[in-house]
């Protein structure tokens, strides 16, 4: 049976690495543990360069249990379709008639799910819209805009063309347009285009009243077989996700303006035990029963968020230990913690501590589903 909560959970998370705070641990805890005054931005190491300790023990743990207990996005996951040899249909021994075992366990949301039915890839999964680019000499930079509304809420996400961080630039083509918007609603560095936009940050969008990110209830990719289109897949359950809609410069009746054409949200989803296709999310498992791929080879894709969101008190142990030692052996370490008296030495400290956190992290190791 998988835990599903404890009472000594971490149940206060408020991330933000420039002041310090984690998802796994925060600088003041650090501090506690290594019995000096907490971190400032007048301290040698500042709160946020332990911050950036912290960045980097998070990924270290994740990398080493082969999980997280913080949501990361997983995209564009290949992986070869296995069947069941001889359990040809689905019937009462076996339900299903082949399998993926995902790269990542605790999947907390599959965001897109695609096989290929031998012509085309096929989205059997959450709710979608698609952004076409027609002709990008008619986009008109601080005009053309692309509207995704939320279901009832009244909060509207304005993805304007232009050349800031907060827009998606319209100016060398229909494809660089397209991985604009891709970074735009996803809200990432947009690495592809960089070169020629010259960009040196991440894109960022709020809604009308500033308060939500966009990435928060969407994500973006590029259809592989055009690539002047791009999907838009809501974050909502897909029932939810169908009643988003998309338009054209703020009019919701607008659906093809200035080079630019949009598609309204389908439900692509029919999940279920009895349905298409179930998962068991703690072990990452994808069963297909109705809709499945015509062929064996890397014709199932996947993208999804895992991490169960909840972190356990040991997790954040073990990361406040890892990140004390990262001070402890680090140049700057003697201004804040000294050696005296009967003290043990600060390379016994930092012994102990890391000694201590690896039995943590070889303990919460996932093991390997076997699936016959």
């Amino acid at each position: 049976m998988a835990q599903y909560k404890s009472p000594s959970d971490t149940t206060v998370i408020n991330a933000n690495y420039s002041t310090g705070n984690g998802y796994y641990t925060t600088s003041s805890k650090v501090a506690e543990l290594l019995q000096i005054p907490n971190f400032t931005a007048n301290t040698t190491p500042m709160h946020s360069e332990v911050g950036e300790f912290i960045k980097r023990i998070e990924d270290f743990i994740d990398s080493k249990t082969k999980t997280s207990w913080r949501r990361l996005l997983y995209q564009d996951e290949h992986h070869n379709f296995t069947t069941g040899i001889g359990h040809y249909p689905a019937g009462r021994w076996r339900d299903y008639l082949g399998f993926v075992q995902l790269d990542r366990h605790s999947i907390s949301k599959m965001i897109r799910l695609d096989i290929w039915e031998g012509t085309q890839w096929t989205n059997i999964c959450g709710a979608e819209a698609s952004v076409t680019m027609n002709d990008y000499t008619s986009m008109v930079s601080g005009t053309t805009t692309i509207n995704l509304r939320l279901p009832n809420s009244g909060l509207v996400f304005n993805l304007l063309a232009g050349t800031t961080n907060s827009r998606f630039d319209t100016t060398y083509g229909n494809k660089t347009a397209a991985r604009e918007l891709v970074s735009l609603i996803n809200e990432k560095y947009p690495s592809q285009t960089a070169a020629l936009t010259g960009a040196t940050q991440a894109k960022g969008q709020t809604d009308s009243t500033g308060a939500k990110q966009v990435s928060d209830f969407f994500y973006a990719c590029l259809d592989s077989e055009n690539s002047n289109k791009v999907l838009i897949s809501s974050l909502l359950p897909s029932d939810d996700g169908a009643n988003c809609t998309i338009y054209m410069n703020g009019n919701a009746a607008t659906t093809s303006v200035q080079g630019i054409e949009v598609s309204a949200f389908t439900d692509k989803e029919d999940s279920g035990r009895k349905e298409e296709w179930w998962k068991i999310g703690r072990e990452g498992r994808i069963f297909f029963r109705d809709k499945y791929p015509y062929i064996h080879l890397n014709s199932v894709r996947a993208t999804y968020f895992a991490g169960s969101g909840t972190v356990p008190a040991v997790i954040t142990d073990a990361a406040t230990k890892l990140v004390a030692c990262e001070i402890l052996r680090s140049d700057d370490a003697t201004v804040l913690i000294t050696e005296s008296g009967n003290q043990i030495s600060v390379k016994e400290k930092y012994d102990i501590l890391r000694t201590e956190a690896m039995e943590i992290i070889n303990g919460k190791q996932e093991g390997v589903f076997l699936i016959e």
